[in-house]
């Protein structure tokens, strides 16, 4: 090898390779250990020859902003990815035991974000490219669940028709269990304001056209700018069995098989321990699951997810009653006082993280706690609130559903000794 090459050696939290070029750490896109790089005009050129790199199973790698590690085997790929959980509790002194990673198929995405744009240049759907919001055109995922993947055709045709109306658009569409619920959002013009000395602004716009009839039986609703323009059935998502009524829109789990390991690994945490507390609970992916064994109380500030759950709980047959309760834990979080009753609590925050609640689970009495997270750093430092509480970390159970990207979802298990 040349002496005007530098030895990739490691990976960094995005997935970018590492190289000491000249005395300074370089990330170098698409890099993997065992490739070298060649320092150019200020630039690096990559120079290949890493037993780990494989061929991406997407002619759009590299592209498209999506997936960032098809390029690497599963044993790289699997180290790395763990890696990411147990790096972020050392950094917040953390010795935590991290358990084998629960794995997802690349093909199992029930959820897809497309943005459109039409322009001079003429029209495209699909992903935002790697580091910009110029956007690659997408006519097939491989990292989409396969239903999902074969209504795409129709999904651009929704996008892209309502991009050559308004000049650009966002489309999320989620594959429920009977079919794919479809949030479509388009810019919004406000009214003019009005002239000094009047009174009244001028009349609104006209509404924009509707979007292209829905001709795929796949998509049993379409919302445009929060109004419903198209429902050929409710859309509903089974939740420990229960079926959930599905919001325009509504968070679930990435895919299916990601939710079985986190449900599970939850159940496992929680035991028989009740009443449990369910705090940011969705559309009560946990909650539901729990009352077979358990007295639940869910919160979450999301008013259609618990209208959803409150829908759901009341359809129970033998089981524990399900109390949906609609409370912004970021703005009012519980004391150690509303805590005490609770045999445990499972959290699953945004990726902020837990912070406040954290602090007052660290001072109550509360005998278990699980944590979910889909953000390594927050979750550790949400951890070491509660082990500074008294709590000891007994296990962290990582599961990959975001495949071949930097994301990672985990479960803790924390008791009081």
């Amino acid at each position: 090898m040349s002496m005007t090459t530098f030895p990739v050696d490691a990976l960094d939290h995005a997935g970018d390779g590492l190289a000491t070029v000249e005395g300074r750490r370089r990330a170098v896109p698409f890099a993997l250990p065992g490739d070298h790089v060649r320092l150019g005009d200020d630039t690096l050129e990559l120079v290949p020859g890493s037993p780990h790199r494989v061929a991406p199973p997407c002619p759009l790698f590299s592209r498209c902003g999506g997936c960032r590690m098809l390029h690497a085997d599963d044993a790289l790929y699997a180290a790395w990815k763990v890696d990411l959980l147990r790096e972020a509790f050392a950094a917040a002194g953390l010795a935590a035991p991290i358990g084998p990673m629960a794995r997802s198929p690349l093909s199992g995405r029930r959820r897809m974000t497309m943005s459109a744009k039409a322009d001079s240049q003429g029209a495209r759907a699909g992903y935002f490219a790697r580091a910009s919001h110029d956007i690659v055109d997408v006519e097939r995922c491989p990292a989409l669940a396969p239903a999902l993947d074969a209504a795409l055709p129709s999904l651009r045709a929704i996008a892209l028709g309502a991009a050559h109306a308004h000049g650009e658009a966002r489309l999320v569409a989620t594959l429920c269990d009977n079919g794919i619920d479809v949030v479509l959002d388009t810019p919004r013009k406000k009214p003019p304001k009005p002239a000094r000395g009047r009174r009244k602004a001028r009349a609104a716009p006209p509404p924009p056209p509707l979007p292209p009839p829905v001709d795929d039986p796949a998509i049993l609703r379409l919302t445009v700018d929060a109004e419903m323009r198209f429902t050929r059935e409710p859309p509903t998502i089974a939740l420990g069995g229960v079926a959930v009524p599905f919001p325009p829109g509504a968070f679930i789990q990435a895919t299916s098989a990601g939710e079985a390991a986190l449900t599970a690994a939850v159940l496992a945490g929680v035991g028989t321990a009740t009443p449990v507390l369910d705090a940011f609970c969705g559309l009560g992916t946990f909650a539901l699951p729990l009352s077979r064994t358990a007295a639940v109380d869910a919160i979450d500030s999301d008013g259609p997810a618990i209208a959803a759950l409150e829908a759901a709980a009341r359809h129970l047959r033998g089981r524990r009653p399900v109390t949906a309760i609609r409370r912004d834990l970021m703005r009012h979080p519980l004391g150690p006082q509303e805590l005490a009753r609770f045999g445990a609590v499972v959290f699953d925050p945004p990726r902020a993280g837990a912070k406040a609640l954290a602090e007052a689970l660290a001072a109550s009495t509360v005998p278990v706690v699980v944590a979910v997270s889909c953000e390594p750093r927050t979750l550790a430092r949400d951890c070491a609130i509660l082990v500074q509480g008294g709590y000891q970390i007994t296990q962290v159970h990582p599961v990959d559903q975001f495949v071949a990207t930097a994301h990672i979802e985990s479960v803790a298990w924390l008791r009081r000794p």
